[in-house]
């Protein structure tokens, strides 16, 4: 009876084994997804900051264009006889 025992425990602490072992493998395949992802998240965000920083130069631009044509319609053009 107590070779039983034994023997259920021994099969017992295997299958705890045989768990923790996949639970350590599950666990390492989680965290390579997560610094995948993470990697393409920070690529992302530099190119979604890049763009940013282009599209705000450009409405810079287009404003201070805007801006002197603007001022440029109501300039006085005529030559004053004095």
């Amino acid at each position: 009876m107590l070779d039983i025992k034994i023997e259920d425990i021994k099969d017992s602490i295997e299958t705890m084994k045989n768990r923790m072992e996949r639970s350590i493998q599950m666990q390492t395949m989680l965290r390579a997804f997560e610094a995948r992802d993470r990697n393409l998240q920070d690529s992302n965000l530099s190119r979604v900051n890049f763009w940013s920083a282009v599209n705000l130069a450009v409405l810079a631009v287009v404003s201070f264009l805007q801006v002197y044509l603007l001022k440029s319609l109501f300039e006085d053009k005529r030559q004053v006889r004095t």
